[in-house]
């Protein structure tokens, strides 16, 4: 890739802090796992009530769940984060994402962002759910998720050339004789918040002037709404929303 036009840069310092609260959300949770599993035990050899022992196990079920997304969350954290310290680059030759090989325009079916921080921000706020939804979010949790449809993601896998991040590009059926591919960046899992709106800006006016679909959207239904079609052939479209 030539020099980009635009680059947003990794930011250490949040990539730091998300790891520290995972890891600590990680031990938390096994700890917790492991303390509910030994009362349910417990309970059920001593007979108690029926309600504890489905209380105990939603809450050994609800760690363990905890528990698996604090690995995908540090797994997708070290697929984010390059060794450049470049996130995403944007130039006249296409968009390259960290750790990943060029993406070029003529690839690119669409490009799409959704903007949930709206919504996180009232769960925030809510009295029993708001701590933990700051700690997700702390921990690496997006709330700026962007995303690029391609027109080989079969092609793009193979371009990994092995390299880790290759299950990145989630694949659907054929459309057009290959198969689509969609390539997530979790924009502000690891770039500071002013920047990761800016690159947004940017990905999207680039891939406009180029007649790339593109849009940003703040309701997850009217986002798939949009991109499914582009995706899978299939996909059920009850109204059309223009690209």
């Amino acid at each position: 890739m030539h020099d980009p036009d635009y680059s947003a840069r990794v930011d250490r310092a949040k990539v730091d802090t998300a790891r520290r609260t995972n890891t600590a959300m990680l031990v938390a949770s096994l700890a917790t796992c492991a303390l509910l599993a030994v009362l349910l035990v417990l309970a059920s050899t001593a007979g108690m009530g029926w309600f504890t022992i489905v209380i105990a196990s939603i809450g050994v079920l609800a760690c363990a769940v905890s528990a698996i997304l604090a690995v995908r969350r540090r797994r997708a954290l070290d697929l984010l984060v390059g060794r450049d310290d470049v996130a995403l680059a944007v130039g006249a030759d296409g968009v390259r994402l960290a750790g990943a090989p060029l993406i070029p325009w003529q690839q690119i079916v669409f490009v799409g962002v959704l903007d949930d921080r709206a919504r996180t921000a009232r769960v925030q706020r809510l009295p029993i759910s708001g701590p933990l939804a700051r700690a997700t979010v702390r921990a690496g949790s997006p709330t700026m998720l962007c995303e690029v449809g391609v027109r080989d993601g079969a092609g793009l896998r193979r371009a990994f050339a092995g390299a880790r991040g290759a299950e990145r590009v989630t694949l659907f059926d054929e459309f057009d004789g290959t198969r689509r591919g969609l390539v997530p960046l979790m924009l502000d899992a690891v770039i500071d918040e002013a920047t990761s709106h800016q690159a947004a800006q940017v990905l999207i006016r680039e891939a406009e002037r180029r007649g790339i679909p593109a849009r940003s959207f703040d309701r997850v239904f009217a986002y798939f709404e949009w991109k499914g079609p582009m995706l899978d052939r299939k996909w059920p479209v009850e109204k059309g929303i223009p690209a």
